[in-house]
């Protein structure tokens, strides 16, 4: 069996701007030909760009229908459909579903970056336009599927739709709610500063050039990511093994023991966030929903020097009730949901599979939730057994009745 990293199938465009890895041109990429490409209009006065969207319908049809929720992307990429993270070691997945006689669509968003309130409004708006194309009462199931911030979005629909979607997948996804994934994030980020305070500078390589923090990322910095701050990052984390070890034992960021080159991957995943997000983040929320007055960060030499001395930040009240608003579940779950986590996530740490479980079982909805825990370190990195055997579960699941 080949193990088959979904860090490339959902976050590959991210890492690509990383790494500086070659992404397929997507002139070279032709859809299956039952696959009509076009957009629709967002009506959004701040995000005012089109989604641009899929819909693949086979001959074969079902009556079912797939929808996909992408990833987090950069807010400084270009809106494109996202090719790259449904091709798994050359695979188009859409062909393998095409092919099993599922209807498949899905979505650019209107907006990059933070877009779960967006994406949210773009899927329903995407399915009601299926729903037009179609005859009355064809459309039998709607699955709804999604992979890391998508994974959220398609919970939130799942949750706040029982009407419209009849099963969700979601893959190494922060069902926990954002605001505790941009807690660990900033956390993250705040203790190393602390421990490597000459790492982030603006404008690098510059006389002049001063620290900035986690709420004050200037807007270029993220044009130095991969010349400047990945270097800098990288020489820290290995010249300084203590300050290291600390950075980890304070935060708790998931590591692989085995692999000390985990260290660096962990950092660089929560770090690029920090860089390319931040600025994003503040615009869609109104503010900055990231608070650590009251933190009180354990685990290095001397905790009294890291708590006096660490970087402490004010929430926006605006923003935190954005956060809560558009980006944080309830459990209130009608409709199943199959949830694939790896035990060791960088990015999403697996606690939230533990918190949006306590969420459902307080709603005593515990009986549509079904979590599947992978013993592997890394962000979305399953197999293609696994996926299929996720989303086999999903269908099965969601039964032979028809959509409401």
């Amino acid at each position: 069996m080949k193990k088959i990293s979904l860090a490339a199938f959902l976050l590959f465009p991210v890492f690509t701007l990383i790494l500086g890895s070659p992404v397929p041109a997507h002139s070279q990429f032709t859809w299956p030909p039952v696959c009509q490409e076009g957009s629709l209009p967002s009506h959004d006065p701040k995000y005012p760009a089109d989604q641009l969207i899929v819909i693949c319908i086979p001959p074969n049809w079902n009556g079912r229908l797939v929808i996909y929720a992408h990833g987090f992307l950069p807010p400084q990429a270009p809106l494109a459909l996202p090719v790259d993270e449904l091709t798994l070691d050359g695979t188009f997945v859409p062909e393998l579903l095409l092919l099993q006689g599922f209807a498949f669509v899905t979505s650019s968003f209107h907006k990059n970056g933070v877009a779960i309130e967006q994406g949210a409004e773009d899927l329903n708006k995407l399915l009601q336009h299926f729903k037009s194309m179609m005859p009355p009462r064809s459309l039998e199931k709607v699955y709804i599927i999604g992979g890391s911030e998508g994974g959220l979005i398609a919970l939130l629909l799942l949750e706040r739709y029982p009407g419209k979607y009849d099963a969700g997948l979601a893959l190494c996804a922060p069902v926990g709610g954002s605001p505790d994934l941009i807690k660990s994030t900033y956390d993250f980020r705040v203790v190393f500063d602390y421990f490597f305070p000459s790492v982030f500078t603006f404008p690098p390589g510059l006389p002049g050039e001063v620290a900035f923090g986690t709420a004050d990322v200037p807007e270029n910095a993220f044009l130095f990511w991969e010349t400047v701050y990945v270097p800098r990052i990288i020489a820290a984390l290995t010249s300084d093994l203590l300050a290291t070890a600390q950075l980890f034992n304070v935060t708790k960021a998931a590591i692989d023991f085995t692999d000390p080159t985990s260290v660096i991957t962990t950092a660089l995943s929560l770090l690029f966030y920090s860089i390319f997000g931040t600025n994003d983040q503040i615009a869609t929320a109104g503010g900055i929903p990231y608070d650590n007055r009251s933190t009180t960060y354990m685990g290095s030499t001397n905790d009294a020097v890291l708590n006096a001395e660490v970087e402490r930040i004010e929430s926006d009240g605006r923003a935190r009730a954005y956060a809560r608003r558009f980006y944080q579940p309830i459990g209130d779950l009608l409709r199943p949901l199959v949830t694939l986590h790896n035990l060791l996530d960088p990015v999403v740490p697996f606690q939230h599979e533990l918190n949006y479980g306590k969420l459902v079982a307080q709603k005593r909805k515990s009986a549509f939730l079904s979590v599947l825990p992978v013993p592997r370190y890394g962000h979305c990195n399953f197999t293609i057994q696994e996926v299929l055997q996720a989303f086999a579960l999903m269908v099965q699941q969601a039964g032979t009745q028809p959509v409401n």
